[in-house]
């Protein structure tokens, strides 16, 4: 298994042993399970979640910890009827508990946005219950429902190519403490924390446009269309750099509908970089399009960066260890889910009343090899000697 592959698969155990852990302590605190019932086994649980005994016996080991369960030798797993919560005072019926529905379970940046929000509402007594939408608008509905009931308020991640969501804007109606993350939705305005995505792009293109490219390629996936805030903004950013260093925009250098993850579209990514007209430049939407276009130009014989440039976005674990390490626009996800817990509380605390904030985290260029910034500076005549 290769070094991106067991890390991905690292945090995937990571997400399943925080949800087992969220999900039965969300039961227990509601009173769904009873004071001095036994639970289910190790093993019907790692059935139910498709993970090892391991990450089972792990998750009831922190909820032991916690003095929510008790083991009794040779009986079983049971629900502790004195439990209190993290050693302190605070008995189960002041437990405040806040939910997260995230997008997948195996992204990264949907893990580092689920530390930053732990960090923000752990400190302020509140527990996070979490579920993952995987882009499916009846999962979501359903989460948000379920949800609804037992937190005191959500952080939503929204779903892809989607102005409005009726499950959302039924919070919104209801009154009930919400904030979108990463994406907004624009038919629906709301508190929300984002990264600066226009000004993300703005910058990846500017740095190609600096280095002498004049056709520039904008990349996104059937994942995330332009009706996907994120993407949209990231192209309006790339637009707008066109547009001041007098570059032409050409909807012949938009690649739009690549399938990537984990059966991606080879053949498009091939025949893009095959095109006798193809961009000197491209700028990929994230480092997955961008990973897809370094495996493409290696099928093909296409060197990055002498032949394209390349620049992604996110700043992925895995970005600098590639075979041409990836120029890439940094986001602060830990930061974004701190920014996004804190104004959840304080909504619910009624430290922030009226009108929906809209808060917005700077990005940061990240130069590596593959926008041959590099090979400019080393082929640059030294002037000391002319």
């Amino acid at each position: 298994m290769h070094k991106p592959e067991k890390e991905s698969h690292a945090k995937t155990m990571k997400a399943m042993y925080m949800q087992i852990v969220s999900e039965l302590r969300a039961r227990i605190l509601s009173g769904e399970l009873t004071h001095g019932s036994r639970i289910s086994t190790e093993f019907e649980i790692a059935q139910q979640y498709h993970v090892s005994r391991g990450t089972v016996r792990q998750a009831l080991s922190e909820l032991t910890r916690e003095g929510l369960l008790e083991r009794i030798q040779g009986s079983g797993t049971f629900v502790r009827s004195a439990a209190l919560t993290h050693g302190s005072d605070m008995t189960i019926s002041t437990q405040k508990n806040i939910g997260v529905i995230l997008n997948q379970a195996t992204d990264e940046l949907n893990m580092k946005l689920l530390r930053g929000i732990e960090q923000s509402v752990k400190s302020r007594g509140y527990q996070v219950i979490f579920a993952y939408s995987e882009e499916n608008e009846q999962l979501l509905a359903r989460d948000i429902a379920r949800l609804q009931l037992t937190t005191e308020g959500l952080i939503i991640f929204p779903l892809s190519n989607k102005s409005t969501d009726n499950a959302i804007a039924r919070l919104k109606h209801v009154g009930f403490p919400f904030v979108l993350v990463d994406r907004y939705m624009t038919e629906l305005d709301s508190d929300y924390v984002v990264s600066d995505n226009v000004g993300g792009g703005y910058r990846a293109t500017e740095h190609l446009a600096i280095l002498g490219h004049t056709r520039i390629g904008f990349a996104y996936s059937r994942a995330g269309g332009r009706q996907t805030t994120s993407v949209r903004d990231r192209w309006e950013g790339y637009r707008k750099a066109l547009s001041e260093y007098q570059r032409p925009y050409d909807d012949s250098l938009l690649f739009a509908d690549l399938l990537t993850g984990s059966e991606p579209d080879s053949a498009r990514f091939d025949e893009i970089l095959r095109r006798p007209d193809r961009p000197g430049a491209i700028f990929a939407v994230n480092d997955w399009v961008a990973l897809e276009f370094i495996k493409a130009a290696a099928r093909t014989g296409v060197r990055i960066p002498e032949d394209v440039a390349l620049v992604g976005f996110d700043d992925l674990s895995y970005a600098e260890l590639l075979s041409v390490p990836l120029t890439t626009v940094a986001q602060q996800g830990i930061a974004m889910g701190i920014q996004a817990g804190t104004l959840l509380i304080n909504r619910i605390e009624k430290h922030v009343l009226g009108a929906a904030k809209h808060i917005v985290l700077p990005t940061q260029l990240i130069v590596r090899q593959s926008c041959g910034a590099r090979l400019q500076v080393l082929s640059s005549p030294d002037e000391e000697h002319n």
